[in-house]
């Protein structure tokens, strides 16, 4: 029987002043609550800066977006922010329909170190 696909957190670095989260798999109504969870304490220090890397995830869906809209939210209440980085088309359309009005800062990848 195969492993069923990684669908949480994978890793956390920290670099420069900040925190890059990447994530994998497919983060939906079953993974939400988890990531939620993880990402919670990233965003709750003074001026956060969370980089999420979504590159490596297959699916998202609204539970997921939910979730990152959270986490964005909590790091601007600390005067801080929290960055995505996406490549993937069919998931840069979603955070860039303007009927969603998700106001993501989306990077193609991770910028440079200063």
């Amino acid at each position: 029987m195969p492993n069923p696909p990684r669908t949480s957190l994978l890793d956390t670095q920290s670099r420069g002043p900040g925190v890059v989260a990447t994530l994998h798999g497919e983060i939906d109504l079953l993974t939400a609550p988890a990531l939620g969870a993880l990402l919670a304490p990233l965003t709750a220090c003074v001026r956060p800066d969370v980089l999420v890397d979504l590159r490596q995830v297959a699916f998202i869906d609204g539970t997921g977006l939910a979730v990152l809209a959270v986490a964005r939210n909590a790091a601007s209440a600390h005067d801080g922010r929290l960055r995505l980085i996406c490549t993937h088309p069919l998931t840069l359309w979603i955070l860039h329909h303007p009927a969603l009005g998700l106001d993501f800062d989306v990077l193609e990848g991770l910028p440079a170190a200063a």
